[in-house]
C-alpha cells in the first residue's frame, strides 16, 4: 500500500506538470477533429538495458476540416502508474486539414523513471485542437513498447566434431533488473538452437529448450555438417528478441 500511495503522488505531480494520466484526463471532445495516427520511436520499441537513458521522438497526425491549430495535453503512460514527460509539441501543416505534430521524450533507468512491472505496452495521450474550436482528446491515441534488452551467450560447444557425434551446446540468457540496475538470469524462457551449414542463407531450428532458474540451458544435437550454431530467444511482450554470437563447429 505504501508503494501504491507513493506512485499515486508521483502520478499526481506529473499530471499537474502537464503529463496527463488516464484517471485525470479531461475527456471533453466535440466537433470533427480527429487524431488519425501516432508513431513513436520510428515505429520501433524503446529498448532499455540495466542502466542508461534513452531519448526518442514521436509524431501525432491530426485532422479537422478547418485545419489543426495545436496538439497539447500529451502524456506517455504505461501500467503500474508509469508516466513520462513530453517536450513541447511542434505542428507542421501537411494540407489545409491535416497536420503532423512532433515532440520528444526520454526514459532514464538511473532516475527510476521505470520499474520492471512497467515493461511492455505504453500509450500516448493527446488533445488535438481544430482552428474552429473543435477538439479531440484520446487517452489511447497510439501505442508503443518499452522493452527489456537481453544478453544471450553460448558456451561449452566443441570447435570440432566427428560426423554423427552427439554434441552439447550450452547458453545463458540475462535480462536487466531495473530496480537493482544489474543484469540478472532470465528463467523459464524458450530458447531455440539454430544451425546454418556453411554457405546457407536461412538457419534451421535443431533444438528448443527452456532456461532454468539460473538462466542457463543446454541442448544435445547430432552433428553431421560443418556450420554455425546460434542461440535465439524470440522475446515476449516485455522483452526484445535476442540472439547469441554464432559458434562454428567443424567436421573433422
Amino acid at each position: 500500500m505504501r508503494r501504491r500511495s507513493v506512485l499515486l503522488l508521483v502520478s499526481g505531480a506529473l499530471a499537474v506538470a502537464g503529463v496527463l494520466v488516464p484517471s485525470l484526463a479531461i475527456k471533453q471532445s466535440h466537433g470533427n477533429t480527429r487524431i488519425t495516427g501516432v508513431v513513436v520511436n520510428g515505429g520501433k520499441p524503446v529498448v532499455l538495458g540495466p542502466t542508461g537513458k534513452v531519448a526518442f521522438g514521436f509524431s501525432i497526425t491530426a485532422e479537422d476540416t478547418s485545419g489543426i491549430s495545436s496538439v497539447d495535453g500529451v502524456g506517455l503512460w504505461g501500467s503500474d502508474y508509469g508516466a513520462l514527460r513530453s517536450s513541447a509539441i511542434q505542428c507542421t501543416a501537411k494540407s489545409s486539414t491535416v497536420s503532423v505534430c512532433s515532440g520528444t521524450s526520454s526514459v532514464d533507468v538511473a532516475e527510476q523513471q521505470i520499474f520492471d512491472s512497467m515493461a511492455g505496452t505504453w500509450y500516448v495521450q493527446a488533445t488535438a485542437h481544430g482552428r474552429d474550436g473543435d477538439q479531440r482528446t484520446e487517452t489511447k491515441a497510439g501505442t508503443f513498447s518499452i522493452l527489456k534488452a537481453g544478453r544471450l551467450t553460448s558456451f561449452g560447444s566443441p570447435q570440432t566434431a566427428v560426423p554423427g557425434a552427439t554434441i552439447s551446446i550450452s547458453g545463458l540468457l540475462e535480462r536487466p533488473d531495473w530496480k537493482t540496475q544489474q543484469w540478472v538470469p532470465s528463467p523459464d524462457q524458450q530458447i531455440r538452437l539454430e544451425f546454418c551449414a556453411t554457405g546457407c542463407t536461412t538457419p534451421e531450428t535443431v533444438a528448443t529448450v527452456a532456461s532454468d532458474s539460473q538462466g542457463q540451458f543446454t541442448a544435445r544435437v547430432r552433428a553431421d555438417r560443418t556450420g554455425t550454431y546460434t542461440w535465439s530467444c524470440p522475446g515476449k511482450d516485455w522483452a526484445e528478441p535476442v540472439s547469441s554470437y554464432g559458434v562454428q563447429v567443424t567436421m573433422r
